[in-house]
């Protein structure tokens, strides 16, 4: 997050008609605005958090200015931790909060109905002392497809998990770490053994993994059951048929001494 060595703008997605964006973070509405193809705010009908760390949640405040025009229109679910909202260290303002049609405060199991039928349930992780959740996506006819968001591993993702076609796994570390509460290469391996969905993604990556390859690591940790991506900014997954599409995206800023950003 500190140097963007990758984007931090969360995930947009597209399903059963909804749009919505999963964890707005540093540069969130920057990168929607600049999207190819184009992506329209304004359309965005539900926010789901999973936690209130920044690099998850910086942008969420803003997100919701955009989506309700500045509060002309009252609009939107947001799906967010109790502890994001009503602890003394807070993300989201009250100012902003007045402002979309329905809150959501997420507990384990909690299944919300949204908009054109699709509903999402929320899976309990555990990180750092935060509440913190992962996100399971339904819909009648469609693939089933879930999050899993900062966390160490947990005996109950195989289990909740299960029906998903695509998944897509914060993995922070190369090796296992228990010092801290994340997933690593290895923990994510051994999970997918379990689930067995057709394709897998791998994001949130350290710059352990990011020195080493993840396009290498993710193959490793593929098997007969699912394909495995490592994830990449401004990457589209297509939930029909899980094709994996990467725009090419330059890196390269030229600095000047004085610069307006």
């Amino acid at each position: 997050m500190i140097r963007q060595l990758r984007c931090t703008g969360g995930i947009w997605f597209t399903y059963g008609g909804l749009n919505g964006i999963i964890d707005p973070g540093p540069g969130s509405l920057y990168h929607i605005c600049n999207a190819s193809p184009f992506l329209d705010v304004n359309s965005i009908k539900a926010v789901l958090l999973t936690h209130k760390h920044l690099d998850h949640s910086t942008d969420i405040n803003v997100i919701i200015e955009a989506i309700t025009e500045g509060g002309f229109r009252k609009q939107g679910t947001l799906i967010i931790p109790e502890d994001a909202m009503t602890s003394p260290d807070s993300v989201l303002l009250n100012y902003s909060a007045q402002k979309v049609s329905r809150i959501q405060k997420t507990k384990d199991g909690l299944i919300t109905e949204l908009d054109h039928g699709v509903s999402v349930e929320a899976v309990k992780h555990v990180h750092n002392n935060v509440d913190c959740f992962g996100y399971i996506l339904r819909k009648e006819g469609l693939r089933t497809w879930g999050i899993i968001s900062d966390t160490k591993p947990l005996t109950t993702f195989a289990e909740r998990y299960k029906d998903c076609d695509y998944i897509s796994v914060n993995t922070t570390f190369l090796e296992k770490n228990t010092s801290s509460e994340h997933m690593s290469i290895s923990d994510t391996m051994e999970l997918l053994q379990e689930l067995s969905p057709k394709l897998a993604t791998i994001s949130h990556m350290g710059i352990k993994i990011l020195n080493k390859g993840p396009e290498t690591l993710a193959k490793q940790i593929s098997n007969k059951h699912t394909r495995v991506v490592a994830g990449q900014d401004g990457m589209i997954i297509n939930l029909d048929n899980l094709k994996v599409f990467t725009p090419v995206v330059d890196k390269k800023i030229k600095i000047k001494k004085y610069r307006i950003i």
